[in-house]
C-alpha cells in the first residue's frame, strides 16, 4: 500500500485492480459456505476494497467485481430462450422467473462479499459511498446488458403489445425495488462486527478468528442502498428506454373505443341496451353496492376501474391515468348533455347501401325497383330522449350515483392503488397523503359537470314535462259553465272528473321515482310543479267565475234570471259557484296527498279565496234547502 500511494501511477493501480480480481476470482466458488476458507477470502478481500478506498480508487473495485463475478454470470442466464421460457416467443413470459434467479444466485454466491463491502462502506444517510458493489457492481452490469443487447432491448422495452408491456416494466421494476433487500438479506442483523463472548477464550486458544471484522448490515444501510439505486444515473436512463406514453395512448384507446361502441349502440337502442361487457360478477358487485341499473354506467364503471388493474396501470403514468379517467367521464356527460337538449336524436338507423349504378338495359328495371322501393320506407322513428319522463329521470339517477361513486368509492380505488397505506413505496407517509388528497380533489373536480345536469334534469326537463300534462285537464275548466247554464241540472253533489286527473301524472311519477330522487334536489321539483298548475288552475277559475257574473247580469237585466233558476231556487251561477268549490277540494286533497301544506301553496290560497263565496251555498245544498 505504501508502494501505491507513493508512485501514484497506472502500474499501482494496475496492481490493486489485479489484487481485486484475483480475490474474486479465487472466493467466487467459495463465498456463501460458512468455513474458514470463507472468513480468510472475506478478510482478503475486505484488505482490498479498503486499501482501494482509502486510495481513492474505489471505481476500480466497483468495475473488478462487476467484470469478474458478475458479467459472467448474467451472461449464462441471459438470453432471449430464457426470456421467454414458458410462454410464445417475445411475449417474456420468463422475465420474472429470470430475474429472481439471478439475484438469488448473486446472493448464494457473493452475497457475504455485497453484505461485508455495505458493512464497511455503507451509509444510513443515502449520501455517496466510497466503494457501491450493489449499485455499480451487480445493478450495473444487469442492466448494461439488458440495453446492449438489441434482441433482448426490443423484447422487453418495445414488444408492441399493451400487456406484454406492462408485465415486463412490473417484473423489471418490483425486481429494483427490492434489489437491495434480496442482496444483502442476511446481513440486517444489528451488532458491533466483533465475535461473542468466547472472544477471550478463543484467544488464549491460538485463535484470532473472532477478532476478525464481520458485517453487520441494519436496515438504514439496507434502506440508503435501495436510495443509491433509484439515484443512479443508469437507472434515469433505463427508465427512458420504456415508451410510456404510447402505453398510455394504447390502454386509453381501449377504453375510449369501449365507451364509444357502447354509446353508439344506446343511441340506436335506447337507455336499456346490453352494451356491458365487463365480468358478469362485477357487473352484479355494481348493481348490489353502487345501484347501476343502466348498462351505460355500468360499463363506465368498469372501464373507469379497469384503468387501475394491477396487470393495466403503471405507477409513473399514475398522473395521465388520472386525466384519462376525468375525460371517460366528461365524454359520458357531454353525449347526456347533447341527447337531453336535442342536440342527437335516439333511434335513429344507419343510412342505407347506395346500390351500384345499373348498366344501360337495366335502367329501366332499376328505376322501377327504386320507385317501388321509396314506398317501402321506413317512417322517422328517432326521438328525443330528453322528451321522455322515465329516461329523463332514470338517466338523473344514474348520475346521482356516478358522482357519488366518482368521488368516494372509486377515489378509494385509485387511492389504494397509487398511494396505498402502509405499503412500501419511495415515498414517505406525509408525501402518500398528499397524494390522496391530490387525487380526490382532482376526481372532485372531475364531476362537477354532473350535479347541474342532474339539477337540469329535474328543475327544468323533469318540471316541465309533468307541469304540461298536468295543465293539461286545466282546459276542462272553461266548461264548467256550460254543464249548468240553462240546462236545469240540479245542484252538483261531487266534484267535477277532470280534477282528479290534473296531478296523476306527478303522482303516478311520484310513486315510481320518490325513491330514486337525488338528495341535492329534494321536494322543490314537486313543489314547483303544484305551484305553477294550482297558479294557472286559480286564474281558470278567476276568468270563469267572471264570465259566470257577467252572464247572471245579462240574465238578470232581461229579466230571466228567475226562469234560469229552475225549481232548485239556485241560479245556474250559484251551481257553477258550488261546483268550482268542490273542485277546489278535491284538488287541496290531492296536494295534501302529495305531502305539500295546502297553506303554503299560493295558488291554493288564491283558489279559496275565489271559492270561498260557495261556502255557504254548499251548507245549504247539504241541508237540503
Amino acid at each position: 500500500d505504501e508502494r501505491e500511494s507513493g508512485t501514484g501511477g497506472d502500474g499501482g493501480g494496475g496492481s490493486n485492480s489485479s489484487a481485486a480480481n484475483g480475490a474474486v476470482t479465487a472466493t467466487s466458488g467459495t463465498i456463501g459456505t460458512d468455513s474458514a476458507a470463507e472468513e480468510r477470502d472475506l478478510l482478503m478481500i475486505g484488505h482490498c476494497l479498503r486499501g482501494l478506498a482509502l486510495l481513492g480508487r474505489g471505481k476500480e473495485a466497483e468495475g473488478a467485481f462487476a467484470r469478474v463475478a458478475i458479467m459472467p454470470l448474467i451472461r449464462s442466464k441471459v438470453s432471449m430462450g430464457r426470456l421467454d421460457e414458458g410462454g410464445a416467443r417475445g411475449q417474456c413470459t420468463g422475465l420474472s422467473s429470470l430475474l429472481d434467479d439471478i439475484a438469488q444466485t448473486i446472493y448464494a454466491s457473493f452475497g457475504s462479499v455485497l453484505q461485508l463491502s455495505e458493512a464497511t462502506f455503507g451509509a444510513t444517510d443515502a449520501g455517496p459511498v466510497e466503494i457501491d458493489l450493489v449499485t455499480a457492481g451487480v445493478w450495473a452490469p444487469l442492466a448494461t446488458a439488458l440495453m446492449a443487447d438489441p434482441a433482448i432491448k426490443m423484447a422487453l422495452f418495445s414488444p408492441g403489445i399493451a400487456g406484454i408491456l406492462q408485465a415486463n416494466y412490473t417484473a423489471l421494476d418490483s425486481f429494483l425495488g427490492v434489489l437491495a433487500s434480496s442482496l444483502l438479506k442476511d446481513g440486517a442483523a444489528e451488532g458491533d462486527g466483533l465475535g461473542g463472548t468466547n472472544t477471550a477464550a478463543a484467544i488464549a486458544d491460538g485463535s484470532f478468528a473472532p477478532l476478525y471484522f464481520r458485517p453487520a448490515v441494519s436496515a438504514d444501510i439496507i434502506q440508503a442502498a435501495q436510495a443509491r439505486l433509484y439515484r443512479h444515473p443508469l437507472t434515469t436512463d433505463f427508465n427512458k428506454k420504456w415508451n410510456l406514453p404510447i402505453y398510455y395512448q394504447l390502454r386509453f384507446g381501449e377504453c375510449c373505443t369501449r365507451l364509444n361502441k357502447a354509446m353508439t349502440r344506446v343511441q340506436e337502442e335506447g337507455w336499456e341496451a346490453d352494451v356491458y361487457t365487463g365480468d358478469e360478477a362485477f357487473s352484479a358487485e355494481l348493481r348490489n353496492k353502487l345501484g347501476f341499473e343502466l348498462p351505460l354506467f355500468l360499463e363506465l364503471y368498469d372501464a373507469l376501474v379497469w384503468l387501475w388493474r394491477p396487470d393495466v396501470v403503471l405507477r409513473p403514468l399514475s398522473h395521465r391515468f388520472l386525466r384519462g379517467a376525468t375525460q371517460l367521464v366528461g365524454r359520458l356527460v357531454a353525449f347526456i348533455r347533447d341527447g337531453l337538449e336535442g342536440r342527437i336524436r335516439f333511434g335513429e338507423k344507419p343510412p342505407p347501401k347506395i346500390e351500384p349504378k345499373a348498366v344501360a338495359g337495366d335502367q329501366e328495371e332499376n328505376g322501377s325497383a327504386k320507385v317501388n322501393g321509396d314506398h317501402n320506407v321506413d317512417p322517422d322513428s328517432s326521438y328525443v330522449w330528453g322528451e321522455r319522463l322515465e329516461d329523463v329521470a332514470a338517466v338523473a339517477w344514474e348520475l346521482t350515483l356516478l358522482e357519488s361513486s366518482i368521488t368516494h368509492d372509486y377515489a378509494e380505488t385509485v387511492a389504494a392503488t397509487i398511494a396505498p397505506p402502509g405499503a412500501s413505496s419511495t415515498n414517505n407517509e406525509s408525501e402518500l397523503e398528499d397524494l390522496r388528497g391530490i387525487i380526490s380533489d382532482a376526481l372532485v373536480e372531475a364531476s362537477q359537470d354532473i350535479a347541474p345536469m342532474i339539477r337540469q334534469s329535474w328543475s327544468d326537463v323533469i318540471v316541465g314535462i309533468l307541469t304540461a300534462k298536468c295543465s293539461a285537464p286545466l282546459s276542462a275548466v272553461k266548461g264548467v259553465a256550460a254543464t249548468y247554464r240553462m240546462t236545469n241540472r240540479p245542484p252538483p253533489q261531487q266534484p267535477s272528473p277532470f280534477v282528479s286527473t290534473i296531478l296523476r301524472p306527478l303522482s303516478e311519477f311520484y310513486g315510481s321515482y320518490s325513491s330514486r330522487t337525488p338528495p341535492q334536489v329534494g321536494e322543490r321539483w314537486k313543489m314547483a310543479i303544484v305551484y305553477t298548475v294550482s297558479e294557472r288552475y286559480s286564474a281558470a277559475v278567476e276568468e270563469l267565475i267572471a264570465t259566470v257574473e257577467r252572464t247572471e247580469s245579462a240574465l238578470k237585466s232581461r229579466k230571466i234570471r228567475r226562469a234560469a233558476s229552475g225549481a232548485s231556487g239556485m241560479s245556474d251561477g250559484d251551481k257553477v259557484k258550488l261546483q268550482l268549490f268542490l273542485d277546489h277540494k278535491e284538488f287541496a286533497d290531492n296536494v295534501s296527498s302529495l305531502g305539500l301544506d295546502v297553506d303554503t301553496v299560493p295558488g291554493l290560497v288564491e283558489l279559496k279565496a275565489l271559492t270561498e263565496a260557495a261556502v255557504t251555498l254548499h251548507a245549504q245544498n247539504v241541508a237540503g234547502y
